[in-house]
């Protein structure tokens, strides 16, 4: 009866729910058919299609930032070897080549499009892979895959004289800035909302480019995720301060697969 006891007992410690998991993050932008278009941030379908064949065998699964959220208010598990998907920007190569291979290898991403480039291409549709971004229709027909999470990459904070990213402008005072973010973050969430349902919890760094305000105004407005381009494997703790930051890996057109995948394991 002792023997079963102590056996029971180590079953009990065997099973008991991970504080702590480590969360590699690949950061994908546009995916081109055409090789001499590829670069650092440019990949061809059967580059994407490679990576995920390659992680499947390696045991690692897609996992979205809704999964990693509900692990950490410990309302469920994650698998062994979890690993993120992200793409940024919105481009329509996204809905062309991503999500079908998604779909086949049973996988999920986190999507992020940048909204101003979102009204751009609903006011004016082109659905050309080669260089469009999605329009809200179409953000809305691969939130609904059931395959893809949306994240905010702001409204347009990437294409400013003055401005890079989230960091203030020379000269700009607290107030000023607060007031800028907040405007951008209210007209993205305010689109988001309408085309998925929801205002997402997940933040991308416009070129990763912030301050520290940036962080605090995100907390207030309810986002617990940010991406970063930062290149690291991320060690996540249940109970962490939020929003957590997360780092991602850059995935080049001419990065060596298994250099990069090496680096999950380090």
């Amino acid at each position: 009866m002792l023997a079963l006891s102590l056996l029971l007992a180590g079953s009990c410690r065997a099973a008991a729910p991970a504080e702590e998991v480590r969360v590699p993050l690949i950061m994908y932008h546009h995916i081109c058919a055409d090789e001499a278009r590829c670069g650092d941030y440019v990949v061809t379908p059967e580059t994407l299609e490679g990576d995920l064949i390659r992680l499947r065998e390696l045991g690692y699964t897609a996992i979205g930032a809704d999964d990693l959220l509900r692990w950490l208010d410990g309302e469920g598990e994650l698998p062994e070897k979890p690993v993120m998907l992200t793409f940024d920007d919105g481009h329509e190569s996204f809905a062309c080549y991503a999500l079908p291979l998604l779909e086949k290898y049973g996988m999920k991403a986190v999507q992020a499009p940048v909204a101003a480039w979102a009204d751009k291409y609903t006011e004016d549709p082109d659905d050309d892979p080669a260089y469009a971004y999605m329009s809200w229709p179409r953000i809305a027909e691969i939130a609904a895959s059931g395959r893809v999470e949306i994240a905010n990459h702001s409204f347009d904070m990437h294409k400013t004289e003055a401005r890079y990213g989230l960091m203030k402008k020379a000269g700009e005072d607290a107030a000023a800035y607060r007031a800028a973010l907040n405007a951008d973050l209210e007209k993205a969430e305010e689109k988001l909302s309408a085309a998925c349902g929801y205002v997402p919890p997940v933040y991308a760094y416009p070129y990763g480019a912030y301050c520290p305000e940036a962080k605090q105004i995100l907390a207030e407005r309810g986002y617990r995720i940010v991406f970063t381009c930062v290149e690291q494997v991320n060690v996540v703790k249940r109970g962490a301060a939020e929003p957590l930051e997360l780092g991602r890996f850059n995935r080049a057109f001419s990065l060596d697969r298994e250099k990069l995948f090496a680096a999950f394991e380090a």
